[in-house]
């Protein structure tokens, strides 16, 4: 039987950060949101924070941080890994179960971030229209947007089946077993009227003693935009599109980075 992604049990949400940290799409992410705040003290809302990743180490960076996301149970990892934080001074770090659809605060923030592909679980350009007028509303004047996306050209080429073995943690001894994460994906599928990628993922998580403990098989869907759109529906919001970068790294990749920012 197939889930959902990021729902409750699901193999994604308990590893979601293992699998994060060999996605190469994502390498050098935190730095350039850094880069973004200058100096300490800045108030950052982060839509799709998924288990704090990045709600975190921008707040260990001095930075006052909420993240928003819609799954309740990545939310329940996000706080418990900030329980134990020490932060400083000025420096903040808060979680909201909340739609980016509806999101409507009382604060105004100095960035506003849509990491790691969050902006392609909107499913019409109406929706994205909405978010990008939620993302205005709650910035400051003259503040700055992220959207990272997968290039649609990325996103749409076709994937043969892919297995991944992640190790969870290392052994007394370099030699010793140490339970392992098999990750399948398997081959993708484009509906090209609706703008859709699926993709199923399977997940089976080994013993250090090579049993079989859980499985979990997930359906992914993922909805793909032209620039232009998002271009368009930007200025509407009052959003400039400031620049537009492949990757986070300087060699660049298979990414779309939307730098955006509001009018003084």
């Amino acid at each position: 039987m197939t889930g959902a992604y990021y729902a409750e049990g699901a193999l994604s949400v308990r590893f979601y950060d293992a699998v994060t940290s060999i996605d190469s799409s994502i390498r050098g992410d935190i730095d350039f949101y850094a880069g973004l705040l200058g100096g300490p003290g800045r108030q950052v809302l982060e839509i799709g924070c998924g288990t704090g990743r990045v709600a975190i180490a921008l707040a260990l960076r001095g930075h006052s941080v909420l993240g928003v996301d819609l799954s309740e149970p990545m939310l329940k990892i996000a706080r418990a890994k900030s329980r134990s934080l020490t932060l400083p001074p000025a420096a903040g770090i808060g979680f909201l179960h909340q739609d980016m659809l509806k999101l409507d605060l009382p604060m105004r923030f100095d960035l506003v971030l849509l990491p790691y592909y969050t902006f392609n679980h909107l499913r019409t350009a109406q929706q994205r229209a909405r978010c990008l007028s939620v993302v205005a509303r709650h910035l400051l004047d003259g503040a700055t947007a992220v959207i990272h996306t997968p290039a649609p050209e990325h996103l749409t080429a076709r994937r043969p089946e892919r297995q991944k073995t992640i190790r969870l943690a290392a052994g007394l001894k370099p030699d010793d077993p140490t339970p392992r994460l098999e990750v399948t994906w398997r081959a993708s599928e484009l509906f090209e009227k609706e703008q859709r990628l699926t993709q199923v993922v399977e997940y089976e998580l080994f013993s250090a003693d090579g049993l079989s403990t859980a499985r979990s098989t997930e359906e992914l869907n993922l909805w793909w935009f032209a620039d232009s759109e998002l271009t368009a529906s930007a200025r509407k919001a009052g959003l400039k599109l400031e620049r537009t970068l492949t990757g986070f790294l300087p060699e660049g990749g298979h990414e779309r980075i939307y730098v955006l920012r509001k009018a003084a």
